[in-house]
């Protein structure tokens, strides 16, 4: 299962090669990536909670070389796709099983550079309506059908779900 997380960039380690337990595969180069996540408020600006800066492990050739060709600075704004990978192992000393969890990020996009301000549309600049919005121009006619004003009809005898009323094939309502 793939997560985003969005934030603000801090820093970014050297390079490092973790040597395999299995002396046949090739070691592995990783980075971990340092990232202010904390939540604030939109329109006032204030933190919500408590700080979240959280550290996640880049690995792979093909992100690594994505990321030498980013020119990715403190403060940018980042969201980074990535998974939860954990690996269980058996701790030599004391024979206990222990397990371990690890952020592994696999896509990095820089969302805002750092001091780049967000532009906003002013409203009356704007050339289309929202999705959200209604493109309907009011013609005095209700887009609803008309209430039906006459009295509801009795609930035939013998009841017939446990409000009494029936479908238009006479099959009993659940409610």
């Amino acid at each position: 299962m793939a997560f985003k997380i969005a934030g603000r960039f801090i820093a970014i380690s050297d390079v490092k090669t973790v040597a395999s337990s299995d002396p046949s595969k090739q070691p592995m180069k990783k980075r971990e990536l340092y990232m202010d996540c904390t939540r604030f408020d939109g329109i006032t600006g204030q933190q919500i909670g408590r700080e979240n800066k959280i550290l996640l492990e880049l690995g792979g050739d093909q992100l690594l070389d994505k990321l030498e060709h980013t020119a990715i600075q403190k403060g940018d704004i980042i969201s980074v796709d990535f998974d939860l990978v954990g690996n269980q192992y058996t701790d030599k000393a004391t024979g206990k099983m222990r397990v371990f969890t690890a952020i592994r990020c696999f896509d990095l996009i820089v969302l805002r550079k750092a001091g780049q301000q967000v532009q906003l549309q002013p409203a009356a600049e704007q050339t289309a309506a929202p999705s959200y919005v209604s493109n309907h121009q009011p013609t005095g006619e209700s887009p609803f059908p008309p209430a039906d004003n006459a009295a509801p009809a009795a609930a035939p005898a013998g009841g017939g779900g446990a409000a009494g009323g029936t479908d238009a094939n006479g099959d009993p309502l659940p409610f």
